[in-house]
């Protein structure tokens, strides 16, 4: 691997992302927003959020385990095309139950639904193996910034509807229709980067079995033991998966309502939430020239959970504010530390594992992750729902608090090779 930042492969990787994560931006303020403002119930509007949770969930582990066997690229082509038609139900109707099959497909929310269940546990070790090792951190920086300014370009077209109003003279319905409908378009868009990419394929731990030939081998000699989910890093994975599940937990209870939260709190339009959560995800690009100085003095692991406490501790403060503009400042602030604290997670994830196992690791992980996020959408909805503003907060910050704190005890002793 040269030693460079960005390589070729590096480029096409962010360039995908960028296009692709500006539809996963504008639908994770638009739909918020706007069923409420429509009269649906937050706890059905958080049982579609949830819904993505859950089929996320489903997927992960087996589509890790292939991405490792098969290879990554065409997964994350195929799972980046699945959102088209997520989107394009989104358009068609404001029947709840479509809306919530629409929202376990993928696409929406953090969780992204199946769709992502695809692509995640291939993209990530796309982008660590698109690095050397010293440089991993920060390309992880990187990789979160664009994802970040994508999501702020997504919430800031969240102006889209009343643009798609005034100058065509069309109704609100219609508008929000046609503007779920170009969201489709643009992840259809997004994977020509993917066509470019020339993925370099590097095996898992050696079964001695070649993978095209496992029916074949498995029916002559039964061998199933050595078919298993070839994994050495257990220990590390299980406890990675308890951290992850604590942060999905206070992310869905409380961080994936936060459009809804506002207008429910403050009965703001999805104007200005999307411009202040644009805003928000912006203000994170400024993370990148500070993680590699912040590991440097600290080390990646108690630079991430540095990061995450100190995040937490303005979103605690938020239920307090007494304004919309100012909840929303300290959100800012958050997403700018909770930005650091999250790629610094991710490339430390990457470097203490095995580079074949990356995948599976990735999508152990991250099923706990989707596990917490739809128990806390769901639990976040219904409370929601119910009046109770404040009470997310509590259980989204207790959550927050116990991810990050966990990371010293859990791994004081695994240490990422550029550490070592």
């Amino acid at each position: 691997m040269e030693d460079r930042l960005l390589t070729r492969d590096g480029k096409l990787l962010m360039s995908y992302l960028l296009i692709n994560s500006i539809p996963v931006g504008y639908m994770n303020v638009v739909p918020l927003v706007y069923l409420a403002e429509i009269g649906y119930n937050p706890s059905i509007i958080g049982f579609i959020y949830a819904a993505s949770a859950l089929a996320n969930t489903a997927g992960l582990i087996p589509f890790g385990y292939l991405a490792d066997r098969y290879g990554r690229k065409w997964f994350v082509v195929i799972g980046s095309l699945i959102p088209f038609f997520s989107f394009a139900i989104f358009g068609l109707t404001l029947n709840p139950a479509w809306l919530i099959f629409a929202g376990a497909l993928g696409g929406i929310g953090f969780a992204g639904g199946f769709a992502f269940a695809i692509v995640n546990p291939a993209f990530i070790p796309l982008v660590a193996n698109s690095t050397s090792a010293r440089k991993r951190t920060t390309f992880f920086g990187i990789t979160q910034g664009v994802w970040t300014l994508a999501l702020s370009i997504g919430a800031v077209l969240s102006v889209l509807p009343s643009t798609i109003e005034y100058i065509f003279h069309q109704g609100s319905m219609a508008a929000h229709s046609e503007s779920y409908f170009l969201m489709a378009g643009m992840m259809v868009v997004s994977i020509v980067p993917l066509l470019l990419y020339e993925e370099t394929r590097v095996p898992g731990k050696d079964t001695g079995i070649i993978p095209d030939m496992l029916p074949y081998v498995a029916k002559r000699r039964l061998d199933w033991v050595r078919i298993r989910l070839p994994v050495t890093s257990w220990g590390r994975i299980m406890r990675f998966s308890v951290v992850f599940a604590l942060t999905g937990i206070g992310l869905g209870v409380l961080v994936q309502l936060l459009p809804t939260w506002f207008a429910l709190r403050f009965g703001v339009s999805e104007d200005e939430v999307g411009l202040w959560i644009g805003l928000a995800n912006a203000a994170s690009i400024i993370a990148i020239p500070l993680i590699p100085r912040l590991v440097r003095r600290r080390g990646v692991l108690v630079s991430s959970a540095i990061s995450g406490i100190s995040a937490t501790v303005f979103l605690a403060v938020m239920p307090f504010a007494g304004t919309f503009e100012g909840a929303a400042g300290l959100f800012v602030v958050r997403s700018v530390l909770e930005a650091m604290g999250w790629a610094m997670l991710l490339s430390y994830t990457m470097g203490v594992v095995e580079e074949g196992e990356r995948a599976t690791t990735t999508a152990i992980a991250f099923t706990a992750w989707g596990v917490g996020a739809t128990v806390g959408t769901f639990v976040g909805g219904e409370l929601l729902g119910a009046g109770l503003l404040y009470l997310p907060f509590v259980i989204g910050v207790v959550a927050y608090v116990a991810a990050s704190a966990s990371l010293p005890v859990l791994f004081s002793k695994s240490k990422p090779p550029e550490e070592v």
